[in-house]
């Protein structure tokens, strides 16, 4: 009766996991979801990474699920330091989970072994990603499938906990602020939350950690706590060690004496940077830096119900996310339309107007083709002497070329036949259909573009550099 009850049981976790290892994620999605009908959370990312946001996710969560590989040769041999820097954001998401009090479950590659001590709250799974292929090792989901019958039980008894005891109030955000902040500053904090329908809540200062004091902590939604007096920090383990997440806010000018403070609540790990905390100078700055911060936190997680959307996401999650603008003479709409599913296969947007859905029911043309071309951080110039012969094709190639020159998009132009090409356009250097194939362009584009947050040239070595010539020659 235990095993049934729990598994008809629809929990709803918080999935950790490697954005990018799409063939790594559907193996463990579908041998949990073998045993039990789950729900999964997800952060996909936001303008910076957000430790209060990640808290919020992880304790609104009945449970948590990390699914940590590692990229590359699965025989290769990994340093310390290595696996450290790929593992920072698995283990600040692992770590929260465990102040949280979450039932856990972590399958990962067996090499990062030293680095996933754990309490015993949380099961941790070794596998060799030699044992995941096209033919899975039979043993190695058996044993998947039993270490999370076994998870699901504790999740089970954690989820009846859960209901019996008394929830936070959504919404409700404290304030931990010393005396050293003026009322014009209380107040303007208070302003902005009553502006975003969020429901400040003062805190007495200095704290005395007595019953009301851990009652009322644990009914905030979260909490934002200012770093600059001594007694702060100590209430930051406090107050996270209660679970309740945690906004850290630090006037610049006490920087210096609170390092020490950030490094404890984030570790040395570069995830714990400065975004993280709501840092200010001014009453002037301290409202929009306040602004930003208070947008990540309220963002929505995506919500994964069934295995249709888990398998949509994870494979939209190994595509990259720079938009990019296909633009073409309608004339060679069959070529480009071979262009424009590869790129859909390596990219999560790709401006095709004439694909239907590019362009709202109802929207301005003219409108929704300039959006497309000045959020575009790569376009694709189909040359041909039909291109040349289209205002708005001439028009696309300049709008790109100008965000080119600007530094905000780069270029992938390619002929597909021998034509004569226009100043400026003549300098670019180009892919030659009639020398490749659309498949091997799409991967030189791929290679080429590395992930990066910035558009600057990278270099390659010259086994990697892709094949390229000149319309001069």
């Amino acid at each position: 009766m235990g095993n049934d009850r729990a598994l008809a049981e629809r929990p709803t976790v918080f999935l950790s996991h490697r954005y990018r290892s799409a063939d790594v994620n559907l193996f463990f999605w579908r041998i949990i979801s073998e045993v039990q009908e789950v729900a999964f959370r997800v952060d996909e990312g936001t303008m910076f990474t957000s430790v209060t946001r990640l808290e919020r996710l992880i304790r609104d969560a009945d449970g948590f699920v990390g699914v940590y590989p590692l990229p590359g040769d699965s025989q290769e041999s990994w340093d310390l330091a290595e696996l450290r820097q790929e593992a920072r954001y698995f283990l600040l998401e692992l770590g929260i989970a465990i102040r949280a009090q979450r039932p856990a479950i972590v399958f990962c590659d067996h090499r990062y072994r030293r680095l996933m001590q754990s309490p015993p709250s949380v099961m941790v799974i070794e596998y060799d990603p030699q044992e995941i292929s096209d033919a899975p090792d039979s043993a190695l989901v058996a044993r998947v499938s039993r270490a999370y019958r076994a998870f699901v039980e504790r999740l089970s008894l954690a989820m009846g906990i859960r209901r019996k005891a008394r929830a936070h109030q959504a919404g409700r955000v404290g304030l931990l602020l010393s005396r050293e902040y003026q009322p014009e500053v209380r107040e303007a904090l208070e302003q902005v939350l009553n502006d975003t329908a969020w429901e400040p809540a003062p805190l007495p200062w200095p704290p005395r950690f007595d019953p009301e004091l851990m009652t009322r902590l644990r009914r905030l939604d979260w909490a934002i706590l200012a770093l600059d007096d001594p007694a702060a920090q100590m209430t930051a383990g406090f107050v996270l060690g209660h679970g309740v997440p945690l906004l850290p806010m630090l006037h610049e000018r006490n920087g210096p004496q609170a390092e020490t403070a950030e490094e404890v609540l984030f570790g040395e790990s570069e995830v714990g940077h400065r975004k993280a905390m709501l840092r200010w100078e001014s009453e002037a700055d301290l409202v929009p830096a306040f602004r930003t911060h208070l947008k990540v936190i309220g963002q929505q997680p995506r919500y994964i119900r069934d295995a249709g959307q888990a398998a949509e996401y994870f494979a939209s999650a190994s595509r990259r996310k720079e938009q990019v603008f296909l633009s073409y003479a309608r004339e060679d709409s069959v070529v480009a339309a071979e262009f424009s599913t590869l790129l859909r296969g390596s990219f999560q947007k790709v401006f095709d107007y004439r694909v239907q859905g590019a362009i709202r029911a109802g929207a301005n043309w003219m409108a929704e083709l300039s959006d497309g071309l000045s959020t575009s951080a790569i376009g694709v110039l189909l040359f041909s002497s039909s291109y040349w012969q289209s205002k708005w094709c001439t028009m696309e190639a300049e709008r790109l070329y100008r965000a080119h020159i600007e530094g905000r998009a780069r270029l992938l132009p390619v002929c597909l036949e021998r034509t004569a090409v226009p100043e400026p356009f003549s300098g670019l250097q180009y892919r030659a259909l009639y020398q490749s194939s659309a498949e091997d362009i799409v991967a030189e584009l791929v290679r080429e573009f590395p992930l990066a947050e910035s558009l600057e040239a990278v270099a390659l070595p010259d086994s990697r550099r892709p094949r390229v010539e000149n319309f001069g020659d």
